[in-house]
């Protein structure tokens, strides 16, 4: 099998590292901004070493990110509120 590289693109990243604690729990997470990623930003949990791509809309849909990135049941509440304030919104792709 030959591998043969379609694209390349450099792109200097905005990544922001948190390190947040609840009443129980700590959690280190990095969230790295793009133009690559139609307007959502890579989250990455350094606990669980997994990563998912999130907007401020998905911020509802907690059983898609929430087990992820090992947040505890009890903290995802106040995980929405966070992610609502520090990712962008999905901006409109169109089609044709």
């Amino acid at each position: 099998m030959k591998l043969e590289i379609l694209s390349e693109e450099k792109e200097n990243q905005l990544l922001h590292y948190f390190c947040l604690i609840s009443n129980n729990h700590r959690y280190d997470l990095t969230i790295g901004y793009s133009n690559h990623f139609y307007g959502k930003a890579m989250v990455t949990s350094i606990q669980s070493g997994k990563m998912v791509l999130l907007c401020q809309e998905d911020t509802d849909t907690d059983d898609y990110w929430a087990d992820y990135l090992g947040i505890e049941k009890e903290d995802i509440p106040e995980f929405q509120e966070f992610f609502r304030l520090v990712l962008q919104t999905r901006p409109f792709q169109e089609q044709y």
